[in-house]
């Protein structure tokens, strides 16, 4: 009876470990197939006009670092719309500072949040009576661009005739436990939504970012951000409305073009990430997936590596003991391996490979609590308001 149990789990396993290795080609090839933008030489030409809308929240720390990188930006005819939503701290004085020295900067206050709505995509809703260029890109209040960062987004999109580009860059990664799960969180998203799929009309998923650029024609012609109001995950539903009306969409990585400040301290990192999966997974099956798939590859590996040296000194009878090494072997080699491409890809330095088993964990139970929190419908506060 042990030996056809461990037979049938042997093969169970062996199918897992082959899914697995599948898994490191695959992200191989999606690291190495994903197009990159640079921050090289544009052409010479003649460039449409550009709105740039910036909702900010409490962010009297960043705000004019994100603005002076965007005030350096070598595009000529950009006007700049900062939308200061309920900040209670230092922002709007700030942001004046900033006005002082550039006039075209232009500011909108937002005192107060409809009901039902939610708070980013209800404030860049209310530029859109401003918006007078041609194409129109939404920036988070935390980048800092590259000075060539909007003619190489902007060539992008008129060149390969997008209507919407959604962009990803370099993330600055400064804490232990940020540099641990952030990589890790991105391999999660990047495993439910392909970058390499979200051009293809066929498939009907998107995701977005807190950087997109798109033809103001394509914007208006959806409703603008009014469609996303009471949408969780705004930048990724806007892009999926695009989608789904014909329009044409892409998501880029560009890590030498901007940089973007994640979550700083374990609290906040755990609240984002919490954030993340509750807007990005949205569904109780789609968490278990997730948690099983976390367990699997970083977690069983060593569970099994134990278990098989601990079998001999307790005298545990093991079936089949030469195959399950085997790929116990293989398993941990494919673990490490997949990790290793994530956090160099990160560019938090390899070594954090080793703590995976850490880092997985940790997503685990920030996984059960986000899972916790959306079965309950507990509200989730991020920047002073709560949904």
């Amino acid at each position: 009876m042990l030996t056809t149990i461990s037979g049938i789990l042997l093969v169970g396993y062996a199918i897992g470990v082959l899914l697995l290795c599948r898994s490191v080609y695959q992200t191989f090839t999606l690291l190495r197939a994903q197009r990159e933008l640079g921050a090289g030489d544009v052409p010479a030409r003649e460039w449409p006009s550009l709105d740039v809308v910036i909702p900010v929240k409490d962010e009297e720390a960043h705000i004019a670092a994100c603005l002076e990188s965007i005030l350096a930006q070598d595009y000529p005819g950009m006007r700049i719309i900062v939308v200061n939503d309920r900040s209670t701290d230092g922002t709007a004085a700030e942001i004046a500072r900033v006005q002082a020295k550039h006039p075209a900067v232009h500011r909108i206050d937002i005192t107060s949040l409809p009901e039902g709505q939610y708070g980013k995509p209800s404030a860049v809703a209310a530029a859109m009576p401003e918006l007078r260029g041609e194409m129109v890109a939404f920036i988070d209040s935390d980048f800092e661009l590259h000075p060539n960062c909007l003619r190489t987004l902007v060539d992008h999109v008129t060149t390969q005739g997008l209507d919407w580009v959604a962009v990803m860059g370099r993330p600055v990664l400064s804490m232990f436990w940020e540099r641990l799960l952030v990589p890790m969180l991105g391999a999660v998203t990047y495993a439910w939504y392909d970058p390499r799929k979200i051009a293809d009309p066929k498939w009907d998923n998107a995701i977005g970012s807190g950087f997109i650029v798109a033809r103001q024609a394509a914007y208006r012609a959806i409703g603008g951000h009014t469609c996303v109001v009471r949408a969780y995950d705004e930048d990724s539903a806007i892009m999926r409305v695009a989608k789904r009306a014909g329009q044409r969409i892409a998501y880029v990585l560009a890590p030498e073009l901007f940089a973007l400040r994640m979550y700083g301290t374990l609290s906040r990192t755990v609240r984002g990430i919490t954030r993340t999966f509750i807007g990005g997974l949205k569904t109780l099956p789609r968490f278990l997936i997730t948690i099983n798939g976390l367990n699997f590859v970083s977690l069983l590996p060593i569970g099994l590596a134990a278990g098989l040296v601990l079998a001999g000194p307790f005298g545990w009878e093991i079936p089949y003991r030469p195959w399950w090494t085997g790929l116990v072997v293989v398993h941990l080699l494919a673990s490490m391996v997949l990790a290793w491409q994530v956090y160099s890809r990160a560019g938090t330095g390899r070594r954090f490979a080793f703590l995976h088993p850490l880092g997985a964990a940790m997503l685990i139970g920030i996984c059960v609590r986000a899972a916790a929190e959306l079965k309950r419908g507990k509200p989730i506060t991020w920047r002073g308001t709560s949904y």
